[in-house]
């Protein structure tokens, strides 16, 4: 299994934060790029508030070639969500951090439920998180790279673009998908997902697991 390379200045982590703004879908006429965007604050924290953008990508070609399965209830017997302090956490990406997500070593769900199911399009995605985001605030744990403009080096992040052009946080969570290859050999515990936790149920979670369509496919 190869993971993925990120881009110089991106940590690997989970975020626990709270949703705050559901900016839905949003397409590049010029990439053909598609993510669904929310906005989370770590509010609970004593120390000062920090806003979150929340990246996912929901479609990458003119066509469709992300999927998408949820997880409803997701009852909870490995994560230790219950461990995870309030704002942005970083990870190893190893055996040896518990938390890690690795979806293929360390499975917590059936993989083919993902790997085997149909690539869905960027609309048919959105109106499925719509469900979830649109008139609800849940508190969330999110697990992708952290980027900032301190520190991300690439200036036409889609992320940093969003903070320049539309004046959204300057920092943010991305690569909220599968991180590896189906088939191939090389370190992993780096995998994304989304959990929203559900309320006044112990242990009890709504998972969003994503992986593009090029990741399923095993080399002969």
């Amino acid at each position: 299994m190869t993971s993925v390379n990120f881009a110089k200045g991106k940590i690997y982590g989970v975020l626990r934060a709270r949703v705050v703004a559901d900016n839905g879908e949003d397409h590049s006429h010029k990439t053909d790029e598609s993510h669904y965007n929310l906005i989370s604050v770590d509010d609970e924290q004593s120390q000062t508030v920090e806003k979150y953008q929340i990246n996912i990508d929901i479609q990458s070609l003119q066509s469709a070639n992300v999927k998408c399965i949820i997880i409803d209830p997701f009852v909870n017997t490995s994560i230790p969500f219950s461990n995870i302090p309030i704002g942005f956490t970083p990870l190893q990406s190893d055996d040896n951090d518990n938390i890690a997500l690795d979806f293929i070593r360390r499975p917590i769900f059936d993989i083919d439920l993902l790997t085997k199911s149909q690539a869905l399009t960027a609309n048919e995605i959105a109106i499925q998180l719509d469900n979830y985001f649109k008139t609800n605030q849940p508190n969330i744990f999110v697990f992708g790279t952290k980027y900032d403009d301190s520190h991300t080096i690439e200036t036409n992040h889609y992320g940093l673009q969003r903070a320049i052009k539309e004046n959204k946080p300057s920092r943010g969570i991305d690569d909220i998908h599968m991180n590896q290859i189906i088939g191939k050999d090389g370190h992993a515990y780096q995998d994304g997902a989304l959990f929203i936790q559900k309320e006044n149920e112990e242990n009890s979670y709504i998972a969003f697991f994503f992986c593009f369509l090029s990741q399923c496919k095993t080399e002969e």
